[in-house]
């Protein structure tokens, strides 16, 4: 004997008609919201900007885990306009992008695989390899 399917109601529209809280905030309010950081004392938000030295061990770690075909494809999508907005986001790129191009890179990282190559310096990541 077959069962007969469930009869579902139609949902459609369903919760349309709770009214949504952020709907009545003020337009302040809601950039409040949209960016926390506006808020910030001069002083914490020039402390976030610091570079941090876990960060930057974690980003040199990383690097130095990847192949010199990812490092390549790095530093060929890496701009030096790319660049300046990553070192924003992550400002710990800095240092790391100047230690590169001096060769200051040996004393924190690995060893790298091969030696380097040659090659022209085309992003931001330029002689990682």
């Amino acid at each position: 004997m077959a069962r007969e399917p469930m009869k579902m109601d139609r949902m459609e529209g369903a919760n349309m008609g709770v009214d949504n809280p952020m709907r009545n905030l003020p337009p302040e309010a809601m950039k409040n919201l949209l960016n926390p950081m506006r808020n910030l004392p001069p002083e914490a938000m020039k402390n976030l900007l610091k570079p941090d030295e876990d960060i930057a061990a974690m980003l040199v770690a990383r690097l130095s885990a990847m192949s010199e075909q990812e490092l390549s494809m790095l530093d060929t999508v890496i701009t030096p306009e790319v660049a300046q907005v990553l070192m924003k986001l992550l400002p710990e790129l800095q240092e790391l992008i100047a230690a590169v191009e001096g060769g200051g890179m040996a004393q924190e990282a690995p060893a790298p695989r091969q030696a380097p190559q040659a090659a022209p310096q085309m992003g931001a990541l330029g002689g990682m390899g």
